[in-house]
C-alpha cells in the first residue's frame, strides 16, 4: 500500500477528485508546510501505525507543487510538467550570503543529499509515458524559505544542478530513510524560480495536473 504525503490539503484533493482507487487501497497524510512539521506528523503518523501492528505502507509517494529553476533549453522543466526526484537536497541549511551559499561542515549533518528509489521512479516515469505525459527527472531541492529572486534560484541550480525547489521532499526522505521505505518524489511545475510575481503562477492547475498523474500511478503501480 502507498502512503501519499502532501503538505497541504489543496495538494492533495485533485488526487481525491481523480482517483478511482478504493479507499483500503491507499493512505493519504497532510503533513503541513515546511520540514519541521513534514517530518513531525510523517515520523508519528508511522509510529502510530506501526504500533497497531499491521502496517500495510510499503512505499511513500510525496505528492504536490514546485517551483522549476530557470536554465537553458533542455535543462529547464516547462509550466505545469510532471517532474521526478532522482536526488532530494538539504539545499539553504548553511551560511547563506547575498550571492551564494556555503554548507555547514558535513559532521553536523546526517547527510544533505538522499538517493530516491530508482526502481519506483523508473516504473513511474514509464507508466506515466505510456499514458501520453511528458515528464522529467532530475535533482530537487529543498528549502527552508521559497525563493523569491532569479538570482537565489540560479545560485541553487548551479549548486546541485537541479531542476526544482519544493519545502518538504528532503524531510520526507530522511524519515523514508530511517524506516526503510521507498520513497518516490512527484511534483507539478506551478511557477518558475525568478523575480517573484503571483499573477505568473498556475497553483490550482499544477495541483490538478499533479493529482491527475498520481491516480494513474496509483492505479498503474497496483496492477503491476
Amino acid at each position: 500500500m502507498f502512503l501519499v504525503v502532501c503538505a497541504t490539503e489543496f495538494e492533495l484533493q485533485s488526487l481525491l477528485d481523480y482517483s478511482v482507487c478504493k479507499a483500503d487501497e491507499w493512505m493519504s497524510l497532510v503533513t503541513g508546510v515546511g520540514m519541521v512539521e513534514t517530518a513531525f506528523n510523517l515520523t508519528r503518523f508511522l509510529e502510530r501505525e506501526k504500533s497497531k501492528g499491521e502496517n500495510g505502507i510499503h512505499a511513500v509517494l510525496n505528492l504536490g507543487v514546485a517551483g522549476a529553476y530557470l536554465a537553458d533549453g533542455e535543462k529547464q522543466a516547462d509550466l505545469l510538467q510532471i517532474c521526478f526526484a532522482e536526488k532530494e537536497f538539504f539545499g539553504d541549511m548553511g551560511i547563506c550570503y547575498p550571492d551564494r551559499m556555503e554548507p555547514l561542515a558535513e559532521d553536523l549533518l546526517h547527510r544533505f543529499q538522499y538517493v530516491l528509489d530508482s526502481d519506483l521512479l523508473n516504473r513511474a516515469e514509464s507508466l506515466l509515458e505510456e499514458n501520453g505525459l511528458q515528464v522529467r527527472r532530475g535533482n530537487f531541492v529543498t528549502v527552508c524559505g521559497v525563493s523569491a529572486t532569479a538570482g537565489r534560484g540560479a545560485m541553487l541550480r548551479q549548486r546541485y544542478d537541479a531542476l526544482c525547489e519544493n519545502m518538504e521532499g528532503a524531510a520526507v526522505a530522511r524519515i523514508c530513510e530511517e524506516y526503510m521505505l521507498p520513497l518516490l518524489e512527484m511534483r507539478a511545475v506551478s511557477n518558475y524560480v525568478e523575480d517573484r510575481d503571483l499573477t505568473r503562477w498556475k497553483l490550482k492547475e499544477a495541483c490538478d495536473q499533479a493529482g491527475k498523474a498520481a491516480a494513474m500511478l496509483l492505479k498503474g503501480l497496483k496492477n503491476e
